[in-house]
This record gives C-alpha cells, sequence and structure tokens, in this order.
C-alpha cells in the first residue's frame, strides 16, 4: 500500500468536533439565562443585557459554522482506492488540509478548554442562586455609601426608603431619620448577639464578583431564618455611625417576609402596599 501515512485516513478524534460544540453551549447557556430569564441578574447588572445577548448569539453562530466546517471536511476524508496495477492507495480530494494535519494532537488542551463546559452547562440546566448571607456575612466592612444631597421627607405615616438612603441618612443627614417610621426590604443574616440581627442588601458596580454589603442593624423583633427576604417598619436608633463602616441601627416593630426581587442587587425602596 502507498500514499500518505496510515494516520491521514482516519477521521479527527471528537475534540474536532468539541470545540465548536463548546462555544454553542456557551452562547445556549448565555441566551437562556438572558432572552428566557432573567437568571443574568443574578450575576451582573442589568444595563449588561444587550451586550450578553449579543454575545451569546455571536457564540452560537460562530460555533454552528465551526460545526459545519467540521462536518463537510470530514465528508472529504481519504478514501482508499486502487490504481490500474491493483495497488492501493489513499486519495484525499482535501490533499493540502489534510497535509497541514500532522498527526500531533493537542489533547491536553482540549482537556482543559472542556472545563468551560461546567459553566455553559449549569446555565443551562442549573439555576445558581443569587449571592446572599454566606457572602454578606463574610465580607469586610460594610460598602461606603457617598455623601449627597438628600430631599426633604414627604410628611407620611411610613418613608419606604432603600438601604443605601438610609444608611447614608443616617452618617450625613441623620436629623432627617429622628422619629420617622422607615420601611426597609433586604435579605436577613445572623447578628454578633442573640437579640440583633442584621438586615442585607448586597451592591455590584459590574458583577457579582465585586459585590458589597449594605446591612443595619435590626432589634426588637426576633430573626427569621438566613436569606429570607422580608420588610421591616421600624424607627432609626440614634447612635454615632462612621463613614468608614457605616452600620446603623433600627427599632423594628413589624415585619413581614416577601419574596426575593426580581433583581436582587437593584437597592430600592419597598413597594406601597
Amino acid at each position: 500500500m502507498t500514499g500518505r501515512p496510515t494516520h491521514a485516513g482516519h477521521p479527527r478524534p471528537l475534540s474536532e468536533l468539541g470545540l465548536p460544540l463548546l462555544l454553542v453551549l456557551t452562547g445556549a447557556g448565555l441566551l437562556r439565562a438572558t432572552v428566557r430569564s432573567d437568571m443574568y441578574l443574578r450575576y451582573v447588572k442589568e444595563g449588561l443585557w444587550p451586550y450578553l445577548v449579543a454575545s451569546g448569539t455571536l457564540l452560537v453562530v460562530l460555533g454552528l459554522a465551526g460545526l459545519g466546517a467540521e462536518v463537510a471536511r470530514r465528508l472529504r476524508q481519504p478514501v482508499l482506492r486502487r490504481d490500474a496495477s491493483g495497488r492501493r492507495y489513499w486519495h484525499d480530494p482535501s490533499d493540502d488540509h489534510a497535509e497541514a494535519h500532522d498527526g500531533h494532537g493537542h489533547g491536553g488542551a482540549t482537556r482543559v478548554a472542556w472545563l468551560l463546559a461546567v459553566p455553559a452547562l449549569t446555565l443551562l440546566f442549573v439555576a445558581p442562586p443569587a449571592l446572599g448571607s454566606y457572602t454578606a456575612s463574610r465580607d469586610g466592612a460594610a460598602a461606603r455609601v457617598e455623601r449627597t444631597a438628600y430631599e426633604e421627607l414627604a410628611d407620611a405615616p411610613t418613608t419606604p426608603m432603600a438601604l443605601e438612603e438610609f444608611i447614608g441618612r443616617s452618617v450625613y443627614d441623620s436629623t432627617s431619620l429622628r422619629g420617622r417610621k422607615i420601611r426597609l426590604l433586604g435579605f436577613v443574616t445572623a447578628g454578633k448577639s442573640p437579640d440583633s440581627w442584621y438586615l442585607n442588601r448586597l451592591k455590584v458596580g459590574c458583577c457579582a464578583g465585586d459585590a458589597r454589603t449594605l446591612k443595619v442593624e435590626v432589634h426588637g423583633v426576633k430573626a427569621p431564618g438566613n436569606d429570607t427576604w422580608v420588610e421591616v417598619t421600624g424607627v432609626w436608633r440614634a447612635g454615632d455611625v462612621t463613614a468608614e463602616n457605616p452600620v446603623p441601627a433600627m427599632d423594628v416593630g413589624a415585619l413581614k417576609p416577601v419574596a426575593q426581587p426580581r433583581n436582587p442587587y437593584q437597592d430600592a425602596a419597598p413597594a406601597d402596599g
């Protein structure tokens, strides 16, 4: 038998299909988390939605193109033929391409690349939760709040307020909180003592990886379980709150468990009602 070495007559290993398939899986995971659900809000800011959709679409298109090209190449694999004298030889319609494939595999690199399939498959088939009490209880200093010009509060029996505004006012404008009933929304973490616990929100700059904790120390009611989302109504407990580690305290008279908000990282005031 003559012609090219034996390895040229065999199809490339599955890894040649695996890399474009990995692109398809990753893109499909992004699209599932953005187009078909709000899952992406557990990991990144809402403003990144169009970029995630565009990236997922591009990855799927590139992966499908790669799969199509590899399938077409396999259909042109060398075939064993006989010449006029009966001698067998390899006939390869894509001779140049086959010569470029020298038989030295890159199995190690491919196996490492397949690790990227884990987050892709996770997005496709599992729904990891948003960050919660584990992150908040292990974060260092509480997130700082910027000094700003706060509007005068309306004369109402109870004022819904975002956690960051409540913390900011306690640092820079505490007189606006004196004697007022405030309603806040957040999730629960255990406190440093049995008679207190923390109401928390996680603030992100870009994604969950840079999340910082906003927290208020709660007194007056028994703590629900960790990660329970609640609305609390109470009054600011007077005391010094430092700008370096702002954790004000609140005496709470009413507590209501609620569902996790659509966007857990968007610190908004509780809705009326």
